[in-house]
């Protein structure tokens, strides 16, 4: 889905790896390398600090030649993993970083623990150490914010508004690093009709498992959508993101929550729990509103309703795996209840419709509550705790009346 859609922009896409092995993950390599005896916590934080790394020395070599080949001059590179880097030094041409997401402020309760922080380094000290050898290249992973791979300056695809600012100085050490090290420079909203929104809800067929897989559509449903329009129904969107519905399905998201979610929360229980409420308002809400609920590809997305799955879905519920994201949100959408991931939220801004936040991870906690704090929404916080069928009622009934 993500080639199709840099394709369609015009770009030449390459793979990682030579034979472009369908079950290669970067973020699965180094993993099998985590401690004899890990506990739990600590098997999750090195799986978290290494792979980056451990996938630049798995790839890298392959990545270089091939940028060298085709004549690279310039990197605009994923700050996620030190791969733009590496090319960079190693060809001696500029490069930026492209951040995705409204700055490291908006991460801050992920580096809270200090003691993980620095726990962190020193899982990643070797492998940096690996890299320096084999490219001649220092990543400085030694940086406490080495959660993401900045260089000297940064592209923040947002307005300098919506930028999540760091912990006051002299707080954070981390924090500290990246005001000293790093600029970073707003270029505005990258948002627009001919970018596709590209979900990952598909990510199950990619893992071999297209069998298992329940496709229920990606189209958008106009005759529902036009037939609630005609009737005057108010039509809610909801939608959750790749990471929940698809890479985190059944892993913790809980870890990467910043205490957003209790540790242990996988991404099917944050779905599910989000689901029910939401289908339990639609049945109270009646023909006066519509929604179309996106929910992935997986087999058991549905097995909290029972055998009976389809029986338990109200009228006014329209499912689909995914849908595109921008015509819905441009054409019909009066409500999104969403997980408030950064490019869904800036989306729904510049379509004008107003959201029901309900934040699982990441960043998304802290754009949520901006979202409510200026007056675009409501926001659920902690919505395993906070979350109710009740609430949630409310929350779109008001909503839907701005």
């Amino acid at each position: 889905e993500i080639r199709a859609a840099a394709r369609a922009s015009g770009a030449v896409v390459e793979a990682y790896v030579e034979d472009d092995a369908p079950d290669f993950a970067l973020e699965q390599c180094g993993v099998e390398d985590a401690p004899a005896g890990a506990t739990q916590s600590d098997r999750a934080l090195w799986e978290r600090a290494v792979w980056p790394l451990a996938s630049v020395l798995a790839t890298g070599e392959y990545v270089v030649a091939r940028c060298k080949a085709i004549g690279v001059q310039a990197v605009l590179y994923d700050p996620m993993t030190p791969h733009g880097l590496v090319v960079a030094e190693v060809l001696g041409v500029p490069c930026l970083s492209v951040v995705t997401f409204p700055g490291m402020g908006s991460i801050a309760g992920l580096m809270s623990n200090e003691k993980a922080v620095h726990r962190a380094r020193d899982f990643r000290r070797p492998y940096g150490q690996r890299i320096r050898k084999r490219f001649g290249v220092d990543v400085q992973e030694r940086l406490l914010s080495r959660r993401q791979y900045f260089c000297r300056d940064n592209l923040v695809t947002t307005s300098e508004d919506l930028i999540v600012p760091l912990p006051p100085p002299g707080l954070a050490a981390w924090a500290d690093e990246c005001r000293e090290r790093f600029r970073f420079h707003p270029v505005g909203c990258l948002v627009g009709d001919s970018a596709a929104h590209v979900t990952g809800a598909p990510s199950a067929k990619r893992r071999g498992d297209a069998a298992r897989c329940v496709d229920r559509g990606c189209d958008l449903p106009t005759e529902e959508l036009d037939a609630a329009v005609a009737r005057g129904a108010k039509v809610v969107f909801a939608a959750f993101g790749s990471m929940a519905m698809s890479s985190r399905w059944r892993k913790d998201l809980g870890r990467q929550s910043g205490g957003n979610l209790p540790t242990g929360t996988t991404g099917k229980a944050f779905c599910q729990h989000v689901w029910l409420r939401l289908l339990t308002v639609m049945q109270r809400l009646g023909d006066s509103f519509h929604c179309v609920l996106c929910v992935g590809t997986q087999p058991d997305a549905l097995d909290f309703l029972g055998p009976e799955t389809m029986r338990a879905i109200p009228g006014n519920v329209t499912l689909r795996s995914t849908i595109p994201q921008t015509e819905m949100l441009r054409r019909y959408a009066d409500v999104f209840v969403s997980h408030m991931g950064f490019n869904s939220m800036q989306e729904s801004l510049r379509a004008g419709v107003p959201f029901v936040a309900v934040p699982q991870a990441m960043d998304q906690p802290a754009n949520a509550m901006k979202a409510e704090a200026a007056g675009w929404g409501r926001a659920f916080v902690q919505p395993m705790d906070t979350l109710t069928a009740e609430a949630l009622e409310s929350a779109v009934r008001e909503v839907a009346s701005e």
